[in-house]
């Protein structure tokens, strides 16, 4: 089956139901995604851990005990290894995590550990560590009718266009239960991400993004211990630099994949869109009241850049 995932067109012996069939020409596929043997090592590795190596020549291990071991190549080619049966979506909800975003750093792109909304046919980011929240302020944007780009791992690209552009990732959110009940949304006929958490992938079935967009600003979220905090800074220079490289996914690997000197170049061209750090209140009561102080922010930037 051929399936498309932030512009590229997959080909998978894997069955991939979460993302969208290939739509576009018949040329060949830009990664292939087999099934087959993952040997324990890499052959020249210049870094071995209990679940990421690294090879001399770029090639990377990663393994999830009980779940699967996946071989990444030259950002073309990924060959997993199941130790569930293959249906088992654990299997896809690391390799449409963990070792896409190992790809990316492969075929140099930036992925952030962020979700991303469109406002204005423009691309918003907001970063943050896990559980600050992104994919809930994501459910909240998609409620008030802003479309979705990701949910958690943010596909950026600064190898052709003037600007930084957003690659448009696979069309779902993954949302606890409990964010889910206080959204109202039901949890009828979705499959868990993973059998043993209650945490819940949800598709957008309607008008998905498709095409790249410009990036125009990237929030970094932090969390307000009381309401004394809550408030946004634009940041700049060194400090920008640093909110971005923090909100990395997988940094520490790109790294170890001797990667860092190229990353740090693509990302200071990914300071033409302003950084924003926002801290909030941790409150689904405070959840529209944040997205609508995003939306401003947004829109007086870009009043301001326009004017």
């Amino acid at each position: 089956m051929h399936y498309e995932l932030c512009g590229l067109k997959f080909a998978s012996e894997l069955p991939l139901p979460e993302l969208l069939p290939w739509s576009g020409d018949d040329r060949p596929a830009d990664v292939d995604i087999v099934l087959g043997s993952v040997g324990p090592s890499l052959d020249e590795a210049i870094h071995v851990g209990p679940f990421f190596q690294a090879s001399r020549d770029g090639s990377c291990r990663y393994e999830i005990a009980d779940v699967a071991a996946y071989r990444i190549e030259g950002g073309r080619r990924i060959t997993i290894a199941p130790r569930l049966p293959v249906g088992e979506p654990a299997i896809r909800v690391f390799l449409l995590g963990s070792v896409f975003g190992l790809l990316c750093h492969q075929r140099g792109l930036i992925p952030l550990h962020a979700g991303c909304v469109e406002i204005d046919g423009k691309a918003v980011a907001f970063a943050g560590n896990s559980g600050a929240g992104k994919s809930t302020l994501a459910a909240a944007f998609h409620r008030l009718g802003f479309p979705i780009l990701a949910d958690d791992v943010t596909v950026v690209d600064v190898n052709g266009a003037a600007r930084p552009v957003v690659l448009p990732s696979f069309p779902g959110m993954r949302l606890w239960r409990d964010t889910m009940d206080a959204l109202d949304i039901s949890s009828g006929g979705l499959d868990r991400v993973r059998p043993e958490i209650d945490k819940y992938l949800i598709p957008i079935e309607q008008n998905p993004v498709r095409s790249p967009l410009p990036l125009s600003m990237v929030f970094h979220l932090r969390i307000a211990k009381d309401h004394r905090q809550v408030g946004d800074q634009l940041l700049a220079g060194s400090s920008a630099l640093s909110a971005l490289l923090d909100s990395v996914y997988r940094r520490m690997s790109a790294f170890r994949m001797g990667r860092r000197e190229a990353l740090l170049a693509r990302l200071m061209r990914v300071l033409a869109a302003p950084s924003v750090e926002l801290t909030r209140i941790m409150d689904m009561d405070q959840l529209d009241a944040t997205v609508d102080h995003m939306v401003r922010r947004v829109r007086t930037e870009m009043e301001l850049v326009s004017g």
